[in-house]
């Protein structure tokens, strides 16, 4: 083999494993090869369910920047919740303040994400809760500007859904319909007892009339056969 046929064949291996790379940087980090500008904000969330790091965050299906860390912050009251820290890109700094985050999942069982949804008061002053926020958090409210507010460095979301645990829906579906079983179980059983006693009933009834018919019956009989012996005691 010449040595221009090895320098051809290292060149292409080269550029084989370039390629590779980059595309497993593209599918890690979609966002990395078009901007490293970003601001910082934090959202507080009740579950995250299966969210976490470098999760996306959408608007419309498109990914507008990514989580950076999910830690545990606890208020006054002890009561621990999922601290989102969020990575955005610039470019999107037109994000009105009042937008609610929600965590949704890419088809059934996809990877999470945090959708972006826009409010419609843009004046909504937001506060940071109970929970100790880190430093440079804070809250921005039209007072501070003549602009509504939007989502910048340090800002605080409070108005977030919980994530949708599949696994919780599931077992909701099924004690469901676990209880409805049980619902038409008893409701047969109810039925049967019902039916059992109105046969009772029904038989006791037709005992009685039965009864009352038959001694009527035999009280006509006798009245009968002591008339005629009266009627024959007086004609003799």
């Amino acid at each position: 083999m010449s040595r221009k046929v090895e320098i051809t064949v290292g060149l292409f291996m080269v550029l084989v494993i370039c390629s590779v790379l980059f595309l497993c940087f593209r599918v890690t980090d979609p966002t990395s090869f078009i901007s490293h500008n970003s601001y910082r904000v934090y959202a507080v969330f009740d579950n995250i369910g299966g969210l976490k790091a470098r999760s996306p965050i959408k608007i419309g299906g498109v990914v507008i920047g990514r989580v950076s860390d999910i830690t545990l912050k606890s208020s006054d009251n002890a009561i621990y919740k999922p601290y989102v820290t969020m990575d955005i890109d610039t470019q999107y700094d037109k994000i009105p303040s009042s937008s609610s985050l929600s965590i949704k999942t890419s088809g059934l069982l996809g990877e999470q994400f945090i959708d972006v949804n826009f409010g419609l008061d843009q004046g909504t002053e937001l506060e940071l809760d109970q929970l100790d926020a880190p430093e440079g958090a804070k809250n921005t409210t039209s007072k501070d500007t003549d602009k509504p507010p939007y989502f910048q460095e340090g800002f605080v979301i409070n108005n977030t859904k919980p994530a949708m645990v599949i696994e919780d829906l599931i077992g909701q579906f099924l004690y469901s319909v676990g209880g409805s079983s049980d619902k038409d179980k008893d409701k047969d059983k109810n039925e049967d007892k019902n039916q059992d006693i109105n046969q009772d009933k029904n038989e006791d009834i037709n005992q009685d009339i039965n009864e009352d018919k038959n001694q009527d019956i035999n009280e006509d009989k006798n009245q009968d056969k002591n008339e005629d012996k009266n009627q024959d005691t007086s004609e003799e």
